[in-house]
């Protein structure tokens, strides 16, 4: 009984973020779910492994540039904790954490090509530019649908807590 308290006193935005797969009805779904959840949290950790291979690898590795340089290497650390974040907790604030993750990484690219930013502008002949284009949209795309699974699911009863049987 003491759960139920806990329930009641928890604000019911913070109830649909904690949502996971548990909350499914039926093992289609929560099989589909995490399915998608999977495809988004490896398009994740794929994200961060070019971002830091381009960092140190290529031969005119990101490091050497000002500002992106350490911004690479953040995106590809953070990338990969995301995508493990994903992957173990499978709740819908990390679902929407790491498509959001991926959609600036989307807006970035985009800009940095087509614009430029902090003095640099890439081009999409660079190795990697396009795949990481797609990929990361992708990834958004899955995330965002597992997401979308889990929140507006038909009989997902409290958030975290499976239905009842009947």
């Amino acid at each position: 009984m003491s759960g139920e308290t806990v329930d009641r006193a928890r604000p019911g935005w913070l109830g649909v973020l904690l949502r996971g797969p548990a909350c499914l009805a039926s093992r289609p779904k929560r099989a589909a779910a995490l399915v998608l959840i999977a495809g988004g949290a490896a398009c994740t950790v794929y994200s961060g492994y070019i971002h830091l291979y381009l960092w140190g690898r290529e031969q005119y590795p990101y490091r050497d540039i000002p500002t992106i340089g350490p911004l690479f290497l953040l995106q590809g650390v953070v990338a990969i904790v995301i995508g493990l974040l994903v992957v173990i907790s499978r709740r819908v604030g990390a679902l929407l954490l790491g498509a959001g993750l991926l959609v600036v990484s989307v807006a970035a690219l985009v800009i940095d090509v087509e614009v430029g930013m902090f003095g640099f502008k890439d081009s999409w002949s660079v190795p990697y530019a396009t795949t990481t284009l797609y990929e990361e949209i992708v990834g958004a795309v899955l995330l965002l649908a597992a997401a979308a699974v889990l929140v507006w699911s038909r009989g997902a009863g409290r958030p975290g807590v499976p239905p009842l049987r009947r």
